[in-house]
């Protein structure tokens, strides 16, 4: 008894020290990667039907913005979850802008979470026995797709199970060879109907498994924290009978494959006798009448994974705050940073209309751009900014920073550019408000061409309702759109055999450049870096 209560209580306290850690230095990011398939499927399959009714949101997160931003990356930095649910949520929330509303009601159960420790551990420990296994991921396909009956009939199986347990009795009190080659006929074709049914149901099999320690943490939490949510206690109610039957479902979890004699020999039992298929006949037939409630648990218990995870990424910042949400106006932050960068110098700044950035090699413009784009969204996502303080209105954000050619689909570098540029173009035609980040406009081009062509889209843009955020290293576009544009810059200094980065912004245009110093550093021939001096005038 004494080892049970120790090892709870060692469980306990690696909960507690784990919270407010870096996830990504629990988990290796590649184990992470392996599992994005499973933890995508949410986002992929259920918001198609639930995104607007029952999550609210105001907008999302398009792909090539989410590769951009390295936003799977993002994701693991915050996923502290400890359910397949709650990474599933997660990812999904990350994808999707909240209304006000909805955010204020997440941020009343994040700060319960973040003060009341003993309650938060209590849960997270309960939370831990649902788990991540793989074949649970699946569930979001399981519950939202047409659930398919068995091929063979209800009325069928039960009619085998009768005539087994007829045969038997009558091979054993008549003591007839016919009743008893009866029982073994019978015998075969349940077993080849419950392998069939195995074969073709196995990961149906496994997955609705989980459903019992999802209705035991949703029972369990409706009543330690009395949410005021009647919608959860009426799905309760609806799923109680399916929770009754998940009950018996779940001693037989895994028996088939421990390899013990006892799991071997009852695997044969209940194909003999049928149990386990007519048991998820009867499980299918009820989670066909519940879908919809149980889908409900489903998205109720991932989000208290998921706030309790917020909770955690923010104690593991060096300073966070929550957006102030205004109408209109500027994007004005303190102390903004990247919220994968440990050591990150933090940097002032706002966005009033339209900025360009200009900047030495390395200097930080990338970086600094993607830290204003992530914390735009995860200020509307999960209520959180990795500045001191961040003013901004409620918008959408599209980039355009590391787009590449794409041999199979046979389109140019160039081309998959102003497709994306046109896209942004209809966007603004929308009316909606926007945050647009370019990295280094049509550079797929040549060089007059770009001027022009760029100079002409940013001007038309500035024009519209929305933010730009547009890095570029043509000082000829920077003093075209200058009368446009507010100019900031990120600076370099040399040093000897060395080049130091402030990462400070600062207004105005950036004064010189540092290519070749960077040539040079790396040990360049001096013939080539004296010639590339001569040819821009340095020397």
């Amino acid at each position: 008894m004494n080892w049970v209560i120790g090892k709870k209580q060692k469980r306990r306290n690696r909960i507690k020290a784990q919270f407010g850690k870096n996830p990504m230095e629990l988990e290796a990011w590649e184990s992470l990667e392996k599992r994005m398939r499973e933890i995508r499927m949410y986002e992929e399959l259920v918001v198609q039907d639930v995104k607007k009714e029952e999550w609210q949101s105001a907008g999302s997160v398009d792909t090539v913005t989410w590769n951009d931003l390295e936003m799977d990356r993002v994701f693991a930095r915050i996923n502290h979850t400890r359910t397949y649910m709650g990474e599933q949520i997660l990812y999904h929330r990350l994808h999707n802008m909240q209304t006000r509303q909805s955010c204020e009601d997440m941020e009343k159960r994040i700060s319960f979470f973040s003060r009341r420790e003993s309650i938060r551990t209590e849960i997270e420990e309960k939370l831990m026995r649902i788990g991540k296994q793989k074949e649970s991921c699946y569930l979001p396909f399981f519950l939202t797709e047409e659930i398919n009956p068995l091929v063979i009939p209800g009325a069928i199986l039960y009619f085998l199970q009768g005539l087994l347990a007829f045969c038997l009795i009558g091979a054993i009190l008549l003591r007839s060879n016919l009743w008893a080659t009866g029982f073994l006929v019978v015998a075969v074709v349940n077993l080849l109907i419950y392998l069939h049914t195995k074969c073709k149901y196995e990961g149906n099999l496994f997955m609705v498994s989980s459903l019992k320690e999802l209705f035991d943490f949703c029972n369990w939490i409706v009543k330690k924290l009395e949410p005021d949510r009647p919608e959860i206690l009426h799905a309760l109610e609806k799923t109680q009978k399916l929770s009754h039957r998940m009950l018996r479902w779940q001693t037989r979890k895994y028996q088939s494959i421990s390899g013990d004699v006892t799991g071997i020999l009852w695997d044969y039992i209940a194909g003999i006798t049928l149990h386990d298929v007519v048991a998820f006949y009867r499980i299918q037939k009820t989670l066909r009448a519940c879908k919809k409630e149980t889908m409900q648990l489903y998205t109720f218990a991932g989000e208290i994974d998921m706030e309790i995870a917020i909770a955690s990424f923010r104690k593991s910042l060096p300073q966070w705050c929550c957006p102030s949400l205004q109408s209109d106006g500027a994007i004005s932050v303190k102390e903004i940073s990247h919220p994968l960068m440990a050591d990150a110098i933090p940097n002032d700044f706002v966005l009033k209309k339209g900025v360009v950035l200009t900047g030495a090699n390395a200097s930080g413009k990338s970086t600094f751009m993607k830290a204003v784009a992530i914390n735009v969204i995860l200020a509307q996502t999960i209520n959180t900014c990795v500045a001191k303080n961040m003013k901004m209105p409620a918008i959408q954000v599209m980039t355009s920073m590391a787009l590449r050619d794409d041999v199979l689909q046979g389109e140019s570098y160039y081309m998959r550019e102003i497709k994306y540029l046109k896209r942004m173009l209809d966007e603004l035609e929308t009316g909606e408000p926007m945050l647009f980040v370019i990295d280094e406009i049509l550079k797929g081009t040549n060089t007059r061409e770009r001027l022009a062509a760029s100079n002409a889209i940013l001007s038309y843009m500035v024009q519209k309702q929305g933010f730009l955020l547009i890095a570029t290293h043509d000082l000829e576009l920077v003093y075209a759109l200058k009368n446009r544009y507010d100019t900031y810059y990120f600076d370099s200094q040399v040093h000897e055999k060395d080049i130091v980065f402030p990462y400070k912004i600062r207004r105005g245009i950036v004064g010189k450049t540092n290519a070749i110093d960077l040539m040079e550093l790396l040990d360049f021939p001096e013939e080539i870096t004296d010639q590339a001096r001569r040819a821009v005038g340095k020397r």
